[in-house]
This record gives structure tokens, C-alpha cells and sequence, in this order.
């Protein structure tokens, strides 16, 4: 055999040698990798259920801490309720806008038919048992080209299906659609089963009198301001209830002459996307204690604020919840997407025949924004509830984005509202 010969099968077999040595150190390479990333990977799902595990144990005790705080703070939670005794339940939500992306999200091209159902469908399960449930209409409801804070009444109607039952009109855009507008906005809310409360359209105050399981509950609503209120006439104004200690005395007095048992007032204050409550938020609130007031609800921050219960001149506790945040809105703040369902309980004595505040929690609730490409993009949700869902491995439709934020607004909430 020639040398060559063999010198060329020699080089061959060192080649396929070298060629199958360097492809077992490949391979073994890729195992390693492969081997470390799964590693790294089992570990980081490791840390992220420790860290899950450690969320949800701080959710339930944050929700618990709040509520006993919030419950002890009220004396009379105490006193055992007597076969007597009546029980009223309220509610309370906070803003209610409608925005152009959700009149989008609303919007059936092929019917050309408006439907906000899925908005809401989350959440009216823990208010429907309320006897009432109020909040602030801060959207004009009537025919006509739809925008930021006008819609069609299937709007107003998805809000009554929540069940959503008396609306104050009284707001700092209540006449950015004229006297005329405001007009529209208040009969076709009425219309559709609403209590409606904060125009002087028809009359001179705008107190609104219900009386829920034998007991007359007096509501009175006001805004601190209005948008261009130096271009408004005095004929404009005088169609919205605008704070004024003058008012209020009035609408307290025509209260308690209609035999009114519990004083309620909704009011828009405060600064925008602020936490904080102003020294002017003070200053009314003081105002109203002391004037027999036994209830305020604020709005207009669009942003939870803290609540406190005070005694007033008679001994009885007086709750204030100086910002409640919207109920539904676009607002692009992510503390606005923050919300609240407030759940107040009255107690009338059959003893003394007095209305105390017996008891006072709450919903945390979050605008859940599913993509412009969604079917439906807006949906209201359940804070607490679809968190603990999440960080327990059950099957949910959040990303861990968005879990990430929920928990962050619960915590946020917990900042603010913890006494």
C-alpha cells in the first residue's frame, strides 16, 4: 500500500477523532447551559412563590389591620344589636367618567349600538346588597356628539346595572354643557331609576330626602368649584349646589324641618391626583361637624385620600372619607386606577330611636386596561381578590404585570388609609 495512502487515512482518523471529541465538548457545553438555566430558572420560580407567598401574607394582614382600625375607631361597633335595632346598609363609589377610549371600547361598528356591561360586570356583586349606593356623575348623559365626559345613556344605564342607585350631579364640570346640558343629564338619569341630587334647577336647595326601613336620610351635596367659573353667570351657578357655609346651614336647616334622623353630605374638593387633604378640606369638614352633619363623602381628587371618624358637639361619631377615588374612568395616573367601594352600616336603636355608624370597610377596586386590541379592554375588577387569586397558582386572565400592580396599590392603600 502506498505511504501516501496511509498517511491520509491516519489524518483522517485524527480528524474524525478531533471532530468527534469537539462535538462531545459542544454538547457538553450546551448540557451545562442548558442544565444552569433550568436551574436558574427553578430557582428564580422558587424566589418568586416565596416572594408571592410573602405578598399574600401581607395582603391579608394589611386588609385585616385596616378594617380593625377602621372598626374599633367607631364606638358604637361594640354595642350588640337588639331585635329592635334596624340595619341600613350604603354604599359609596366615587367618580364615574366616561372617556373616548372607553366609548370606543363600548362601540359596536357592525350594530353601531353602544354596550359598557363588561365594564362593570366584576363588580357589582359585592354592592348589591346595599340599600344605597351613591356616587358621582361626573359625565353628561344626553344626545349628541360623545366625547370625554359625555356619553349615551347606555352608559348610564351599565352604571345602574352595577347597582349604582342615587348620583350627585354636582361637580366641577356640571355646566360644561350649559344650564341646557345639565338639564338633559339630570332627566334622563332620572329616567332610568336614579335618585339624582345637587341642582337648584327646579328648586332652592338641592337636599334629597330618603326614607330607607323607617328612617328619613337627608343628602346634600356641593362642589367647592367650577371649571371657568369666571366665565359662568350667575344664572349658571345658581343651578348647582356651590359650597357656601350660607348653603349649608340652609340645607341642613330644611333637613332637620322635614324631620331628617341622618345628615349625608357629597362633596367635590380637593386638589387633582393629590393624596393629601388640604387645609380647605380641613377647614369644610370642620364646618360641617359642627353643623350636625353625621356623613361626608368626598370626591373630585380622583384619588384615594385618608378617612377618619371625629366626635361631634353631641358625642356621636361623624365618618369622613375625604377622597374615594373614581369608580370608573381612563385617568392615565396609575393611583387613579386605584379605587374604592365604601360599605357603610347605620344602626337606628329601637331603644333611643337614634341613627348611629356602625360599622365602616371597603373594596379596593382597579381599572384593568386588557390592550387597545382587546375584545372588551375595560373591565373593573376586584382588587384583593383577583391578587390572592393570582399568587396562589389558580388560573387567572392577569399578567404579572399587572399583579405587580395591584399589589403596589394595595400597599399604597394601606399607606394612606392605615390611622
Amino acid at each position: 500500500m502506498p505511504r501516501n495512502r496511509r498517511n491520509t487515512r491516519r489524518i483522517k482518523s485524527i480528524r474524525d477523532v478531533l471532530n468527534m471529541k469537539t462535538f462531545l465538548i459542544i454538547v457538553g457545553i450546551l448540557l451545562v447551559i442548558i442544565v444552569s438555566c433550568i436551574g436558574i430558572n427553578e430557582y428564580r420560580r422558587y424566589q418568586d412563590r416565596e416572594l408571592l407567598a410573602k405578598q399574600r401574607e401581607e395582603l391579608e394582614k394589611q386588609s385585616q389591620e385596616l378594617f380593625s382600625q377602621m372598626s374599633t375607631s367607631i364606638s358604637e361597633i361594640n354595642q350588640s344589636i337588639s331585635e329592635s335595632d334596624s340595619i341600613i346598609k350604603m354604599s359609596a363609589v366615587g367618580d364615574i367618567l366616561c372617556s373616548e377610549a372607553m366609548l370606543q371600547d363600548a362601540y359596536d361598528e357592525t350594530t353601531k349600538t353602544y354596550d359598557f356591561s363588561h365594564m362593570f360586570n366584576n363588580v357589582s356583586g359585592f354592592i348589591d346588597d346595599a340599600d344605597i349606593i351613591m356616587g358621582t356623575m361626573e359625565t353628561g348623559i344626553f344626545e349628541g356628539t360623545y366625547s370625554d365626559r359625555v356619553a349615551p345613556i347606555e352608559f348610564a344605564r351599565a352604571v345602574k346595572a352595577s347597582e349604582v342607585n342615587l348620583v350627585t350631579i354636582s361637580h366641577n364640570h356640571s355646566l360644561d354643557n350649559g344650564v341646557s346640558g345639565l338639564q338633559e343629564t339630570k332627566d334622563n338619569l332620572e329616567d332610568i331609576g336614579f335618585d339624582v341630587v345637587g341642582d337648584k334647577l327646579e328648586t332652592a336647595n338641592a337636599v334629597l330626602i330618603k326614607e330607607v326601613k323607617n328612617t328619613k336620610i337627608a343628602f346634600l351635596t356641593y362642589t367647592c368649584f367650577m371649571d371657568n367659573q369666571a366665565q359662568k353667570t350667575d344664572e349658571e351657578l345658581n343651578c348647582v349646589n356651590m359650597y357656601s357655609e350660607e348653603q349649608v346651614k340652609s340645607d341642613i336647616e330644611y333637613a332637620k324641618e322635614n324631620e331628617a334622623e341622618y345628615i349625608c353630605v357629597m362633596i367635590h374638593w380637593g386638589d387633582a391626583i393629590s393624596n393629601t387633604v388640604s387645609e380647605e378640606q380641613k377647614s369644610i369638614a370642620d364646618f360641617l361637624v359642627d353643623n350636625g352633619v353625621n356623613l361626608i363623602i368626598g370626591a373630585h381628587p380622583s384619588v384615594v385620600q385618608p378617612m377618619e371618624v371625629r366626635q361631634n358637639a353631641d358625642g356621636d361619631n361623624v365618618f369622613i372619607a375625604y377622597s374615594i377615588g373614581t369608580y370608573i374612568s381612563t385617568l392615565s395616573a396609575e393611583e387613579a386606577r386605584t379605587e374604592l367601594v365604601l360599605n357603610i352600616e347605620l344602626r337606628k336603636s329601637g331603644k333611643d330611636g337614634k341613627v348611629y355608624l356602625n360599622k365602616v370597610d371597603y373594596t379596593p377596586i382597579y381599572m384593568l386596561d386588557n390592550g387597545e386590541n382587546a375584545q372588551n379592554r375595560f373591565t373593573l375588577i376586584d382588587m384583593k381578590s383577583t391578587a390572592t387569586t393570582y399568587d396562589s397558582g389558580s388560573t387567572t386572565t392577569i399578567s404579572r404585570e399587572t399583579y405587580d400592580k395591584l399589589v403596589s396599590g394595595l400597599n399604597r392603600l394601606n399607606d394612606i388609609l392605615a390611622p
